[in-house]
Protein backbone atom coordinates (compact mmCIF):
# COMPACT_ATOMS: atom_id res chain seq x y z
CA UNK A 1 0.00 0.00 0.00
CA UNK A 2 3.04 2.06 0.83
CA UNK A 3 3.99 2.28 -3.03
CA UNK A 4 0.91 2.78 -4.04
CA UNK A 5 0.54 6.31 -2.44
CA UNK A 6 4.16 7.06 -2.38
CA UNK A 7 3.13 6.97 -6.44
CA UNK A 8 0.25 8.55 -6.07
CA UNK A 9 1.84 11.60 -4.57
CA UNK A 10 4.64 11.30 -6.90
CA UNK A 11 1.96 11.26 -9.52
CA UNK A 12 0.46 14.37 -7.72
CA UNK A 13 3.42 16.83 -8.03
CA UNK A 14 4.37 15.94 -11.25
CA UNK A 15 0.70 17.47 -12.06
CA UNK A 16 1.55 20.37 -10.00
CA UNK A 17 5.10 20.85 -11.72
CA UNK A 18 3.17 20.90 -14.76
CA UNK A 19 0.66 23.02 -14.75
CA UNK A 20 -1.96 19.92 -14.91
CA UNK A 21 -4.32 21.67 -12.61
CA UNK A 22 -7.32 20.07 -14.37
CA UNK A 23 -5.87 16.74 -13.83
CA UNK A 24 -4.86 17.46 -10.41
CA UNK A 25 -8.45 18.46 -9.28
CA UNK A 26 -9.49 15.31 -10.52
CA UNK A 27 -7.40 13.50 -7.23
CA UNK A 28 -9.22 15.51 -5.39
CA UNK A 29 -12.19 14.46 -3.15
CA UNK A 30 -14.91 15.98 -3.14
CA UNK A 31 -15.11 17.47 0.40
CA UNK A 32 -11.48 18.18 -0.01
CA UNK A 33 -10.04 20.50 2.21
CA UNK A 34 -6.34 22.19 1.88
CA UNK A 35 -4.74 24.26 5.18
CA UNK A 36 -1.50 25.88 5.84
CA UNK A 37 -1.66 26.95 9.87
CA UNK A 38 -0.47 30.17 10.66
CA UNK A 39 3.51 28.85 12.29
CA UNK A 40 4.37 30.56 15.69
CA UNK A 41 7.43 30.77 16.98
CA UNK A 42 7.22 29.88 20.41
CA UNK A 43 9.93 29.95 23.38
CA UNK A 44 8.60 26.80 24.80
CA UNK A 45 9.89 24.08 22.90
CA UNK A 46 6.94 21.84 24.59
CA UNK A 47 4.35 24.60 22.93
CA UNK A 48 2.77 24.03 19.27
CA UNK A 49 4.12 25.63 16.70
CA UNK A 50 1.25 26.12 14.94
CA UNK A 51 -1.66 28.29 15.40
CA UNK A 52 -4.98 26.02 16.18
CA UNK A 53 -7.40 28.90 14.75
CA UNK A 54 -4.88 31.37 12.35
CA UNK A 55 -4.41 30.02 8.92
CA UNK A 56 -3.03 31.11 5.86
CA UNK A 57 -5.03 28.93 3.44
CA UNK A 58 -8.54 27.25 4.54
CA UNK A 59 -9.38 25.94 0.79
CA UNK A 60 -12.12 23.75 -0.68
CA UNK A 61 -12.09 21.62 -3.66
CA UNK A 62 -14.30 24.28 -5.40
CA UNK A 63 -12.46 27.64 -4.43
CA UNK A 64 -9.51 25.44 -6.01
CA UNK A 65 -11.18 24.56 -9.28
CA UNK A 66 -11.92 28.51 -8.90
CA UNK A 67 -8.25 29.97 -8.29
CA UNK A 68 -7.56 27.80 -11.24
CA UNK A 69 -9.82 28.90 -13.89
CA UNK A 70 -8.83 32.33 -13.06
CA UNK A 71 -5.13 31.63 -13.53
CA UNK A 72 -6.20 30.31 -16.94
CA UNK A 73 -8.00 33.62 -17.77
CA UNK A 74 -6.74 36.08 -19.46
CA UNK A 75 -7.23 38.37 -16.09
CA UNK A 76 -4.68 36.85 -14.24
CA UNK A 77 -1.44 39.25 -15.70
CA UNK A 78 0.22 38.11 -12.43
CA UNK A 79 0.93 34.83 -13.72
CA UNK A 80 2.51 35.74 -17.22
CA UNK A 81 4.87 34.45 -17.76
CA UNK A 82 4.19 31.01 -15.42
CA UNK A 83 6.41 30.47 -12.66
CA UNK A 84 8.35 27.05 -12.91
CA UNK A 85 7.66 24.98 -9.43
CA UNK A 86 9.15 21.94 -8.57
CA UNK A 87 8.09 19.61 -6.11
CA UNK A 88 10.16 17.37 -3.74
CA UNK A 89 8.48 14.88 -1.71
CA UNK A 90 10.31 12.31 0.68
CA UNK A 91 10.09 10.60 4.15
CA UNK A 92 6.58 9.17 3.36
CA UNK A 93 4.83 7.85 6.28
CA UNK A 94 1.64 6.07 5.55
CA UNK A 95 -0.57 4.71 8.58
CA UNK A 96 -3.92 2.54 8.13
CA UNK A 97 -7.29 4.21 9.56
CA UNK A 98 -9.53 2.27 11.14
CA UNK A 99 -13.20 2.19 10.28
CA UNK A 100 -15.30 1.72 7.14
CA UNK A 101 -13.88 3.04 4.84
CA UNK A 102 -10.34 2.43 3.96
CA UNK A 103 -8.35 5.47 4.29
CA UNK A 104 -4.91 6.41 5.45
CA UNK A 105 -2.96 9.16 6.78
CA UNK A 106 0.11 10.29 5.23
CA UNK A 107 2.76 12.52 6.75
CA UNK A 108 5.64 13.73 4.02
CA UNK A 109 7.92 15.97 4.10
CA UNK A 110 7.92 18.47 0.82
CA UNK A 111 10.74 21.16 -0.84
CA UNK A 112 9.52 23.56 -3.03
CA UNK A 113 10.77 25.77 -6.13
CA UNK A 114 9.53 28.37 -7.36
CA UNK A 115 11.26 30.50 -9.92
CA UNK A 116 10.00 33.22 -11.95
CA UNK A 117 12.33 35.71 -13.99
CA UNK A 118 13.77 38.34 -12.78
CA UNK A 119 13.74 37.28 -9.33
CA UNK A 120 16.11 34.74 -7.66
CA UNK A 121 14.06 31.30 -7.04
CA UNK A 122 12.12 30.49 -3.64
CA UNK A 123 12.71 27.43 -1.96
CA UNK A 124 10.27 26.48 0.59
CA UNK A 125 9.64 23.11 2.79
CA UNK A 126 7.29 21.80 4.67
CA UNK A 127 5.83 18.99 6.52
CA UNK A 128 2.87 17.61 4.98
CA UNK A 129 -0.57 15.90 6.37
CA UNK A 130 -2.48 14.26 4.26
CA UNK A 131 -5.25 12.26 4.58
CA UNK A 132 -5.77 9.19 1.39
CA UNK A 133 -8.91 7.53 0.71
CA UNK A 134 -10.07 4.88 -1.75
CA UNK A 135 -13.32 5.42 -3.40
CA UNK A 136 -14.75 2.85 -6.15
CA UNK A 137 -11.33 1.88 -6.43
CA UNK A 138 -9.74 4.87 -7.28
CA UNK A 139 -7.35 6.58 -4.39
CA UNK A 140 -7.88 10.46 -3.84
CA UNK A 141 -6.76 13.09 -1.60
CA UNK A 142 -8.68 13.93 1.08
CA UNK A 143 -7.19 16.57 3.12
CA UNK A 144 -3.94 18.40 3.58
CA UNK A 145 -2.53 20.28 6.32
CA UNK A 146 0.87 21.79 5.36
CA UNK A 147 3.33 22.72 8.13
CA UNK A 148 5.53 25.67 6.68
CA UNK A 149 9.20 25.49 7.89
CA UNK A 150 9.55 29.55 7.98
CA UNK A 151 7.93 31.54 11.07
CA UNK A 152 6.99 34.65 7.89
CA UNK A 153 6.74 32.71 4.36
CA UNK A 154 7.05 34.98 1.64
CA UNK A 155 4.23 35.55 -0.92
CA UNK A 156 5.94 33.26 -3.61
CA UNK A 157 5.95 30.50 -0.83
CA UNK A 158 1.83 30.85 -0.23
CA UNK A 159 1.49 31.38 -3.79
CA UNK A 160 2.08 27.73 -4.36
CA UNK A 161 -0.09 24.68 -3.90
CA UNK A 162 2.45 21.98 -1.40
Amino acid sequence: MRAEIEDFLVHEAELLDTGRYGEWLDLLHEDFLYRVPVPLAREDPTQRPYDDVLEYANESKSFLEMRFRRIASDFAWAERPAAMVRHFVSNFRVEPEEGDVEAYRVRTNVLVVRARLPDAPVIATAGRHDRIVRQDGVLLLASRVVHLDAEVPTESQLGVIF
